[in-house]
């Protein structure tokens, strides 16, 4: 299959075009203040699903009380598998679905291996554009914290997209964050 590789020219850099893979489109999308239309969103998330209560307590009305309740609440969560998905619906981020890919253990080190990673994005993919989704955007999974380096992300999702074929989505958005930028989100 085709390899797809960001090439990063500077913080200036908002979209480039990569290229296809397949029947899809692939666009690197590099935090700007609104992402693109999007039907699919997947993100990150860690076993005790905590980056999950702490990006959604982070709307304009949440309050110090509203995030300390929701990592309580994360913290009695019951510990999740690493590779799984969880599915939910995304119109509070103006998308049709979120898929949540645990990939992070922060009681493990490495936090991050990259078969987790590639099984739960392929999985992640594969289950959004069997509810229809077209478009899907891709916060880049495993360079937090040294995990995975953003080639071998890009080299996982390259094998995913080759592999769904034509249950492939039509355009994918590689998303990712300047460095002290909030998590990217449609309609932020």
């Amino acid at each position: 299959g085709r390899r797809v590789q960001a090439r990063i020219r500077g913080p200036m850099v908002k979209r480039e075009r990569l290229g296809r893979v397949g029947t899809t489109d692939v666009i690197f999308w590099r935090s700007p203040a609104r992402t693109p239309a999007l039907d699919g969103l997947v993100v990150p998330e860690d076993t005790y699903l905590l980056l999950h209560a702490a990006t959604d307590a982070l709307d304009a009305d949440a309050s110090p009380l509203d995030l300390w309740a929701a990592l309580e609440r994360a913290a009695r969560a019951e510990k999740q598998p690493l590779g799984s998905v969880i599915i939910e619906d995304g119109a509070r981020r103006g998308v049709t679905y979120i898929a949540r890919v645990v990939v992070y253990d922060f009681d493990g080190e490495p936090i991050c291996h990259p078969e987790t990673v590639r099984a739960g994005l392929a999985d992640a993919l594969s289950e959004l554009v069997r509810r229809g989704c077209d478009t899907l955007g891709v916060s880049l999974h495993g360079p937090m914290r040294g995990g995975l380096s953003r080639e071998a992300v890009l080299e996982a999702l390259n094998e995913i997209v080759v592999r769904l074929d034509v249950a492939s989505p039509r355009t994918l958005y590689l998303l990712e964050q300047e460095e002290g930028a909030s998590e990217p989100g449609p309609g932020a």
